[in-house]
C-alpha cells in the first residue's frame, strides 16, 4: 500500500521540513543576530518555549496511535498540519521584524512540523511490513530532506542583493514560499487503508505479531531504552552551535566568500544522494552500531578543525563532515526503527524524542552562549558533547 503517491509525498514532506529548518537555524540567525540585532536572551527564551513542543513528540504518537479521524489512522492528521504548517510559515515571513510574534509562530510551526513528522513516519511503520520497504521509504525521505536544504541556498545566492536590507530579506522569504507549491498540491491525494475499530485493532495484533523479535522479551530491554535516550540526546547534542553557525561564517570569511559557500551548498543535494546510497550500503553489510562509534569521532574533530582552518581547508571539511553526518543519521535511523515494532510505534517515538530533548536544550543554550562567548568556543563544546554520545553506545548489547 506503500504507493507512489505516498513516496512522492514523503519527498515533498520532507523538502518542506529541511527547508523550514533551514531557513530557521542558517538564515534567521543573520537577519536576527547581524541584520535586526535583536536581545539574544529574549530570543534564546522564545527558541526555548518553541522547541518545548518538541518533547511531546511521544504524546502526539500516542495520539496518532489511539484516535482515527473519519475512519483513517494517520491521513488527516498529515494533511492538517501540512497546511497549517504552511499558513503560520507565511505568516511568518511578513511579522519577522517583531520577535514576540515571531516566537509564538515559531512555537505552533513546530507544534505543527512535530505532528507531520511523527504521522508521516507513522504511517510508514504502518504500512510498510519489511525491512527493505522501511529502507525504501527512508531512502525518500533522504531525497526531500536533500532538496529541502539545498533549494534555500539557491534561492539565498539568486535573490539576496544585500544582506543588510529589509526589503531583500522580505523578497527572499516571499519566494521561499514557492518550495510550499508541491507539497500543497499532494496532500489531499496520500494514501492509506480505511479501517474499522476492529479491523484496525487486528491488523496492530498482526503487524506486531510478524515484526516479532527478541528486543521486547530481552531482560534488559528497560536498560537498553535508556542507553538509546541518552545516546540519541548526545547524537544530535552538535546543534548547540546551528545558530550562532552562520553569522559566524559571515563574520570570519566576509560577504563575498560566504556568498560563495552558500553557491556551493546548491550542489548539497548531490553529495547527500551519494552519502545517503553509501550509508545503505554500509548497512547492509557492517552493522549500524560500529559505523557510528567509528563515524562520530571523525565528525567531532571536523568540527574542531573549522575553528582553525581557511576557507577553501573549511569548505572541504564541511562537506566531508556533512556526507559523513548524512551516513551516520541513516545508520541512527536503521538502530532505532526496529522499536518501531510491537506497541506500535510509540517505542520509537519515545527513543527520537530525545532528539528533540537535545534540540529543545542545546539550541537555545547555544543562541544564550553567543551573547557571552565567541562561536569559535561553542563550536568546540558541541564537539565535545557529541563524542560523549559514544559512552551509552559502547554498553548497548544489540
Amino acid at each position: 500500500m506503500d504507493n507512489k503517491v505516498n513516496q512522492i509525498s514523503y519527498i515533498f514532506i520532507y523538502l518542506v521540513y529541511s527547508s523550514v529548518f533551514v531557513f530557521l537555524n542558517n538564515y534567521f540567525p543573520i537577519l536576527f543576530l547581524d541584520v535586526l540585532d535583536v536581545n539574544r536572551i529574549l530570543l534564546a527564551f522564545m527558541q526555548l518555549l518553541a522547541y518545548s513542543i518538541l518533547l511531546l513528540r511521544p504524546a502526539f504518537a500516542a495520539i496518532t496511535d489511539r484516535y482515527r479521524i473519519n475512519g483513517y489512522q494517520r491521513k488527516y492528521y498529515i494533511i492538517v498540519s501540512g497546511y497549517l504548517l504552511a499558513i503560520f510559515y507565511i505568516l511568518m515571513g511578513f511579522t519577522f521584524n517583531n520577535i514576540i510574534i515571531f516566537g509564538l509562530l515559531l512555537f505552533f510551526i513546530f507544534l505543527l512540523i512535530t505532528m507531520l513528522d511523527v504521522s508521516t513516519k507513522s504511517l510508514i511503520i504502518d504500512t510498510s511490513p519489511s525491512k527493505e520497504r522501511q529502507k525504501k521509504a527512508f531512502f525518500f525521505i533522504a531525497v526531500g530532506q536533500s532538496l529541502g536544504k539545498s533549494l534555500p541556498m539557491f534561492l539565498y545566492i539568486v535573490l539576496m542583493n544585500d544582506i543588510y536590507s529589509i526589503n531583500s530579506w522580505r523578497i527572499f522569504f516571499f519566494y521561499s514560499y514557492l518550495l510550499l507549491i508541491p507539497l500543497m498540491s499532494i496532500l489531499p491525494f496520500i494514501s492509506e487503508m480505511k479501517q474499522r475499530e476492529s479491523q484496525f485493532i487486528e491488523d496492530c495484533d498482526n503487524f506486531a505479531f510478524s515484526h516479532s523479535d527478541d528486543t521486547e522479551n530481552n531482560p534488559n530491554f528497560k536498560t537498553i531504552i535508556v542507553l538509546l535516550c541518552i545516546f540519541v540526546f548526545f547524537a544530535f547534542s552538535d546543534i548547540i552551535f546551528a545558530y550562532p553557525f552562520f553569522p559566524f561564517l559571515l563574520s570570519k570569511f566576509g560577504s563575498n566568500k560566504f556568498n560563495l559557500f552558500n553557491f556551493f551548498l546548491i550542489f548539497y543535494f548531490l553529495i547527500s544522494i551519494m552519502s545517503s546510497a553509501i550509508g545503505t550500503f554500509f548497512i547492509k553489510r557492517i552493522r549500524p552500531k560500529k559505523i557510528i562509534l567509528i563515524l562520530i569521532p571523525i565528525i567531532g574533530s571536523i568540527y574542531i578543525l573549522y575553528v582553525f582552518v581557511d576557507f577553501i581547508f573549511f569548505i572541504f571539511l564541511y562537506f566531508i563532515g556533512s556526507s559523513l553526518g548524512i551516513i551516520t543519521n541513516l545508520n541512527i535511523s536503521v538502530f532505532i526503527m526496529k522499536f518501531g515494532k510491537g506497541n506500535k510505534s510509540i517505542y520509537f517515538h519515545l527513543i527520537a524524542s530525545f532528539k528533540n530533548l537535545s534540540f529543545f536544550i542545546f539550541l537555545p543554550l547555544g543562541t544564550l552562549l553567543s551573547n557571552f562567548i565567541s562561536t569559535e568556543y561553542i563550536i568546540i563544546i558541541g564537539a565535545v558533547l557529541l563524542s560523549l554520545c559514544i559512552i551509552p553506545l559502547i554498553f548497548i548489547k544489540l
